[in-house]
């Protein structure tokens, strides 16, 4: 009996496991439509890469040309890597980076109510004496055997403890698009600003391998300034003023500040 005890106990800890890998799934809804990617075709594997800080090393893979399709994220018991395997499969992700943090240990009780069905046997002997008109008497006995069984349940109280962790995942694919530039930038921070002394401007992010940019070799952490003398303001308008530059143009001007430095460097398409 304890052993069946023990057994159900797992089978209703365990038995409504689930994966959160894709129940907490959130894909991006602002991928340009126009872009074409490289996604994971039937049959392969996808690659699985344990990161530390997944901001940072998401920019190295956009650098080497993967784009972000969507992201897990949730706090709970340990999900095995076979559980990321398959929501990468899912969504067709080539590569995808997982972070886990240990952040406490949940106690649980609990009531489990088990069948608690009860068997009797019973048996006996019976004696009896018959008295005849005639006169006279005899005398018969016998013995008897049986089963009764009465059905009802017991309560198990138990009580567990889980080990939770902050669990993180991030799916990309691989862009095949040919990029004008091959740089991603951000607005500037309140440091960059006041290390800076300025307002205007764009932090380059991101230099994508083998692109005009990285050829002419813009560095990450430089600022954009100016596009073809143009003042950039901000990230949409660095957006807009790289746009409107003509597809027959060979080359664009681009003004930076590295390391406190202006110069301009010449991207040619």
């Amino acid at each position: 009996m304890r052993f069946t005890i023990a057994f159900i106990l797992m089978f209703a800890l365990t038995g409504c496991a689930q994966n959160n890998y894709e129940k907490f799934y959130y894909a991006y809804t602002d991928m340009p439509p126009e872009i074409e990617f490289e996604m994971l075709s039937e049959g392969a594997e996808p690659k699985i890469i344990g990161s530390d800080n997944i901001e940072e090393d998401e920019l190295i893979l956009r650098s080497k040309r993967y784009a972000p399709i969507g992201y897990s994220s949730f706090n709970g018991g340990f999900q095995d890597i076979e559980n990321v395997i398959k929501q990468a499969k899912r969504v067709g992700a080539l590569i995808v980076l997982v972070n886990s943090e240990y952040t406490n240990t949940q106690t649980n009780s609990s009531v489990l109510f088990l069948p608690d069905n009860k068997t009797t046997n019973h048996s006996g002997s019976v004696n009896g004496n018959t008295q005849h008109s005639g006169g006279g008497s005899s005398s018969t006995s016998g013995t008897y055997s049986g089963t009764s069984t009465t059905y009802g349940t017991k309560a198990v109280p138990y009580t567990t403890q889980q080990r939770r962790f902050d669990q993180n995942a991030l799916y990309f694919v691989k862009s095949t698009q040919k990029f004008r530039f091959g740089i991603m930038f951000d607005n500037l921070a309140p440091q960059d600003r006041k290390r800076m002394e300025r307002n205007t401007g764009v932090v380059i992010k991101v230099v994508i391998d083998a692109t005009p940019a990285f050829y002419a070799n813009i560095l990450i952490d430089d600022v954009l300034i100016k596009v073809d003398d143009k003042l950039v303001k901000n990230l949409d308008h660095a957006m807009q003023l790289m746009g409107a530059i003509s597809p027959e143009k060979e080359s664009s001007k681009l003004t930076i500040i590295r390391n406190g430095v202006e110069r301009d460097i010449e991207v040619k398409f």
